[in-house]
């Protein structure tokens, strides 16, 4: 596997566009759109919200399809729009589909911003021609801009890989600095891949890699109404079948999923720190992931975590009431390579040291639960003052 310079725009058989079409703010990219050349498979996962959106609703009703194409708007979430805001949704792909001289179910929409008002479908419709117009293979560098809300930064990433049938690529970009926590939570992403593979396989790899990765991070707790992870691959081709072939494409997944989640985590409303909470020593994997979970999600774990504070006890604390079977007499936890409790009993240790290792931006916490050889492993960041400002003075 070889990381490559660049994004969406190294994979092969797309076209992308985006444009500023004044949604919500006046002259900022906030319409986008992804083309395949030809039908894709697709696999999506989506808010667990049970007040979702209405283009989580549409997704969740097309992913079956062969799609040619993603939809996607910035700044108005079509959220808790009722029937008129489905109908919106359902009225955009349909024109973009014949303007691009496909089936409307073909195409999949996205939407991320404000809660509770309707489209401009009016304003969107008048800009179809251009972005459908505009449509080319390099245009895939400023599709990562043009899905942002309170993003610092874009976020993409692309992986070239071997298989038995030759060299493949696969690229993502993903959105989101807030309202994330495990079981996708405010955060739009989208892989693509030239490799041609399977629905089925396409479907229990993409499940397995955003376990492990968009699903295991955490920046504030909350769950959006509009999350959706969804990946594109050509059907056209004869699919990679051999184990090998898929473990290498299930591998580049991985990575690229795993370096999207920590740049989401990175990009957390006022974040200053990526912590990974590292579990071992479980029963079961469902304990590890409560404890992972608990500790991650802990107001008091990372507000310690933003004044450099080694505040061990919190994280036990987190870790007791995490629902997972926990004994104080078992528990080990250290803060990057040195120790403060082991096996329920505080160790002596060197405040400048640890506060050193944690004003590092990134650093890990290890907890031992001492019970099994389960394990689990969620990223997370700091609660800063900044954190309260930004989220204070945005509308929802």
């Amino acid at each position: 596997m070889k990381v490559l310079q660049g994004g969406l725009e190294n994979v092969p058989g797309f076209k992308f566009s985006a444009l500023s079409c004044n949604i919500r703010y006046e002259g900022r990219l906030d319409y986008a759109l992804i083309v395949s050349d030809i039908p894709c498979n697709a696999a999506g996962l989506f808010t667990t919200n049970r007040v979702s959106a209405a283009p989580v609703k549409l997704c969740r009703e097309r992913i079956g399809n062969k799609i040619r194409g993603i939809l996607i708007n910035a700044t108005n979430a079509n959220a808790c729009t009722g029937n008129q805001g489905y109908g919106n949704a359902l009225t955009l792909t349909e024109d973009m589909a014949a303007k691009l001289g496909t089936e409307s179910s073909s195409l999949l929409m996205c939407s991320t911003g404000i809660i509770g008002h309707q489209l401009p479908v009016e304003k969107m419709l008048a800009a179809h021609e251009n972005l459908a117009g505009s449509l080319s293979r390099e245009n895939g560098g400023i599709i990562p801009k043009a899905i942002m809300t309170t993003d610092t930064f874009p976020k993409s990433i692309s992986v070239s890989f071997e298989t038995s049938k030759g060299t493949y690529t696969i690229a993502g970009t993903t959105k989101g600095s807030g309202m994330i926590a495990p079981n996708m939570a405010t955060m739009l992403a989208f892989i693509i891949t030239d490799a041609p593979v399977a629905s089925e396989n396409l479907t229990a790899l993409f499940r397995k890699a955003v376990k492990k990765t968009l699903n295991a991070i955490t920046i504030d707790g909350d769950m959006s109404t509009n999350d959706t992870a969804l990946i594109l691959s050509p059907a056209g081709a004869e699919h990679l079948k051999e184990d090998g072939d898929l473990a290498s494409f299930y591998a580049a997944l991985e990575h690229v999923l795993m370096e999207l989640a920590a740049m989401l985590v990175t990009d957390g409303e006022g974040a200053t720190k990526l912590v990974r909470v590292r579990v071992t020593g479980a029963q079961n994997d469902d304990d590890a992931w409560r404890v992972a979970r608990a500790v991650a999600q802990s107001a008091l774990v990372k507000t310690a975590f933003f004044g450099q504070d080694p505040n061990w006890g919190r994280v036990a604390c987190a870790a007791g009431y995490s629902g997972a079977d926990v004994h104080e007499e078992t528990l080990t936890i250290s803060f990057g390579d040195i120790t403060l409790l082991k096996n329920g009993t505080p160790v002596p240790f060197d405040h400048e040291t640890l506060k050193n290792i944690m004003k590092n931006r990134e650093f890990d916490v290890m907890i031992d639960l001492g019970m099994g050889t389960a394990g689990a492993m969620m990223m997370t960041c700091d609660f800063s003052y900044d954190y309260v400002k930004i989220n204070a003075e945005y509308t929802t």
